[in-house]
């Protein structure tokens, strides 16, 4: 083996062997729920709400954290209630969370709340397509932080108005 190939190779294994910076692509689902309750506070509902039902189909650590977080700000008007809810009681909520896992039923879901006043957010990028308000996903340019994408036309389409707060801080969808 010539010294130039003996050097690249001696190369090669060092850098294999020096560790490198790994992120989690999950999300951080008790932030999630913040921006699940600050979502709920700039969205405009006609008639306005005294009482918003959350629900969310499919096993979410966010339903934990956002129980949480609605217990501890129990005082708040309107007052937000969150439970767990199957694909056919999705028309019965104002606020419907759709779990990534169950995003494949996601067509089905459009069916049944189309034009109806629900928030409709998923817990996977790019699904405006089908009816959704607002999609969670991963920036992974940005330091793996969580981001929001936002389309206004399907919230137009739904009656709901959210504030430009929400809307300066979203990737909007067309």
């Amino acid at each position: 083996m010539n010294k130039t190939r003996f050097f690249f190779f001696i190369v090669l294994v060092v850098l294999g062997l020096v560790p490198t910076k790994s992120y989690s692509q999950n999300f951080d689902y008790k932030e999630n729920a913040v921006y699940v309750y600050n979502f709920v506070k700039y969205t405009n509902w006609a008639p306005r709400k005294s009482s918003i039902q959350i629900g969310i189909i499919g096993n979410s650590p966010v339903e934990d954290a956002l129980k949480n977080l609605v217990a501890q700000k129990r005082n708040g008007s309107p007052t937000l209630s969150v439970r767990n809810i199957s694909v056919n009681e999705s028309k019965n909520v104002d606020v419907l969370i759709v779990s990534k896992s169950e995003t494949d039923q996601i067509k089905k879901i459009a069916a049944i709340t189309a034009n109806l006043p629900i928030l409709v957010i998923a817990e996977k990028e790019n699904m405006s397509r089908f009816g959704v308000c607002i999609s969670f996903f991963i920036d992974e340019d940005n330091n793996y932080k969580t981001q929001y994408q936002l389309s206004l036309r399907n919230c137009k389409q739904r009656k709901l108005s959210v504030s430009e707060q929400i809307q300066n801080n979203a990737v909007l969808i067309r």
